[in-house]
């Protein structure tokens, strides 16, 4: 991850919430790929920095590559609709990206979008105690 330098910031303990990543538009129509026309993509995504030199040269290959600072802390977005064409946005080296809420630094399974927010403590069932008739309880002991 690559983020502006900023005073004071101690890694682990500062919350990062824009980074720099490099982002992978896929199915472009090749009057798209062209700096400008790039740039105007990124800026759907956040702020556009610079696009691959492979890209630049408009050598053919099945993606575009810019650089877009991105705020974190919202969900990324996976694709961009473009007039009539949904463009695919894959964002590169994030190691965790949750698919469920859109977010980083966390997996699905991890994820407590959606999640009730209250969560009733269950107490153990205590053999011999004679609150615990299997007649009153609906899954028994």
């Amino acid at each position: 991850m690559v983020q502006k330098w900023r005073p004071k910031f101690v890694p682990g303990e500062d919350d990062i919430q824009k980074m720099q990543v490099w982002v992978r538009l896929s199915k472009l129509p090749m009057e798209w790929i062209d700096v400008d026309m790039l740039r105007i993509r990124g800026g759907m995504l956040g702020i556009t920095y610079k696009t691959d030199p492979i890209t630049e040269s408009q050598a053919w290959r099945r993606f575009a590559r810019i650089c877009v600072e991105t705020d974190v802390t919202k969900p990324l977005k996976n694709t961009l609709k473009v007039e009539d064409r949904s463009i695919k946005v894959e964002y590169e080296s994030l190691c965790l990206i949750c698919f469920n809420c859109g977010r980083i630094r966390h997996s699905r399974e991890a994820c407590m979008e959606g999640r009730p927010e209250h969560i009733e403590e269950v107490q153990p069932y205590k053999k011999g105690n004679e609150n615990n008739d299997a007649k009153s309880e609906p899954f028994g002991p």
